[in-house]
């Protein structure tokens, strides 16, 4: 370590104090985070790293043990404050349990009393933080956390509904570029070695904490303007990649976070950085710090979209939270709509409904299409990263917005983003919101969608009654069993005559079989359901060959 390890120290400290509090639920079973600090030492080569974490917490009456997750490293210490009085510890190398004094009496047990303690520790990550040489050959470390891999390399409450906020301090070799969750406070070089400061402000998850550090270029592109702040926005490349990066995937890098803003609500953190990096995924979406696979950057195929997508997730996903990570629609569902939304309203509404359509085909030719979108019979996570989660999801929102209207949709999700910015959430709380905002009760609408599997497949005969001045519409539901039936208040029916349509009409469906009586000026020739694409459904539509 060639920074001065009590200078280190002092830092830290003086960083954890600063951090606003992370805002969630009280829990009087647990301490809670108040604020994390990590000091970071890379070497100059390999992969064993050094560090000591700052954790503010509370403290609260009968919670005797601070658990931490912490797997394979070694833990060499565990100190009280900013002194140096040893604390007991317990570690097997996969949870560190330190022991807690008591908690003054007088003490609220939803709030608790501050208690700072540091944990020094070491070792070689097997994941979280990727050490490896990146595409092009040079040494890189890279954070990547999801669903539950902060654990490999850093001491954390590793939960996404423990956020809080968090500082950083990276020394790292003088040649390297160092990236981290929120804004740049410092850098300094002392001989060989950079000193890299960040402060995270906001309550993040701990599963968007990273830094990230190799030789890169760094632009500067148009910042963003949020009320009277600006948020820088930055893209960091290796080198050969930086110009590409610049002029195709991050050309609208600051449009695309004004029209978020505009739509949601101001963007919830101090800076944006876009970061090629060696995530295992497409893009990983860390709060402020965006990671993108170095992959699309090399082979030349990285698209806007990922960068719609990823920036979307900054507010759905980053700053409003799903509490459980069976309700990752509430994050990838969100992010996946927004990147179609602003897509459309960056290059016209095509955008969108090309988006929609294939994310309807996706979910009709999905392997998890007969398991509901809530589905907390999964035990391994990354399982969840499926269509469900993803296309389903947005398509969810696209109903939503179809049922209630625009106009109370959007205002809905302002108002969602405002209630539960640097929090998080469950299902059922995204559902109240939108009620309040439409004036329905929406309780059917979620069940359906979310916690019944599948979608409802139809099969239409009809025949026109020319005595009576109407069409008649056997309507049947002949998806699986198991998938349920399915209730569609809002059914669009086109009664077609060649390519001119003689009348459009509003039907309800809401049982596995019934019939339909509907007036119409003529007979027509054909009978189109749900022709704009306002519910995630398949029609077989025949013309009866008897009349009755």
């Amino acid at each position: 370590m060639r920074l001065g390890c009590a200078a280190a120290l002092l830092a830290v400290s003086a960083m954890g104090a600063a951090g606003a509090a992370a805002q969630v639920p009280p829990d009087t079973s647990a301490p809670r985070v108040r604020h994390y600090s990590f000091y970071i030492s890379l070497p100059d080569s390999g992969s064993e790293i050094r560090g000591i974490a700052t954790i503010v917490t509370s403290l609260r009456a009968r919670v005797d043990t601070l658990r931490l997750d912490l797997v394979g490293m070694a833990v060499d210490s565990v100190s009280e404050g900013p002194g140096v009085r040893a604390v007991p510890f317990d570690y097997d190398r996969k949870t560190l349990r330190i022991v807690l004094p008591a908690a003054p009496p007088d003490v609220p047990p939803a709030l608790g009393a501050r208690w700072e303690v540091r944990v020094f520790w070491h070792g070689t990550p097997r994941d979280g933080l990727i050490i490896q040489p990146n595409a092009r050959g040079r040494w890189s470390a890279f954070g990547d956390d999801w669903p539950e891999r902060a654990r490999d390399w850093i001491p954390t409450v590793d939960d996404p509904a423990r956020k809080a906020p968090v500082s950083w301090i990276v020394s790292a070799p003088a040649n390297l570029q160092v990236v981290a969750n929120g804004k740049q406070e410092q850098r300094a070089t002392a001989g060989d070695r950079t000193a890299w400061i960040y402060q995270e402000d906001h309550p993040i998850p701990t599963y968007t904490m990273v830094i990230g550090a190799t030789q890169m270029t760094v632009s500067r592109h148009l910042p963003a303007v949020s009320g009277t702040d600006t948020i820088p926005i930055e893209v960091w490349a290796y080198p050969e990649d930086s110009a590409v990066a610049d002029s195709v995937p991050f050309r609208r890098a600051t449009e695309i976070v004004e029209t978020l803003q505009r739509l949601i609500g101001p963007f919830p953190y101090e800076k944006l950085a876009h970061v090629e990096s060696s995530t295992r995924y497409g893009g990983m979406e860390n709060s402020s710090a965006i990671f993108y696979a170095e992959q699309g950057y090399t082979s030349r195929r990285m698209s806007e979209a990922v960068v719609r997508h990823e920036t979307a997730h900054q507010w759905f996903g980053d700053a409003v939270t799903e509490r459980d990570f069976h309700h990752l629609w509430l994050s990838e569902g969100f992010a996946t709509f927004y990147d179609l939304v602003v897509g459309a309203a960056l290059d016209g509404d095509s955008v969108y409904t090309r988006g929609i359509e294939a994310a309807a085909r996706d979910v009709e030719h999905s392997v998890v299409v007969s398991r509901p979108i809530l589905d907390t019979t999964v035990t391994d996570l990354t399982q969840l990263l499926n269509e469900n989660s993803y296309q389903k999801g947005a398509l969810v929102l696209h109903m939503l917005r179809e049922y209630i209207g625009r106009t109370a949709f959007f205002g809905g999700i302002r108002d969602y983003y405002a209630t539960y910015r640097d929090s998080s959430v469950l299902s059922d709380d995204f559902e109240r919101v939108m009620e309040r905002a439409s004036g329905k009760k929406l309780d059917w609408f979620f069940d359906q969608w979310l916690r019944q599997p599948g979608y409802p497949q139809l099969d239409v005969a009809w025949r026109y009654d020319a005595t009576a001045g109407a069409a008649v519409l056997d309507v049947a539901q002949v998806q699986p069993a198991g998938w349920g039936t399915f209730r569609l208040p809002n059914l669009t029916l086109d009664f077609m005559d060649g390519s001119r349509l003689l009348a459009r009409r509003v039907v309800e469906v809401s049982t596995a079989r019934q019939t339909l009586r509907v007036d119409v000026p003529a007979a027509p020739g054909d009978v189109r359901v749900d022709p704009d694409g306002a519910v995630l459904l398949t029609a077989a539509v025949r013309k009866a060959s008897r009349s009755r």
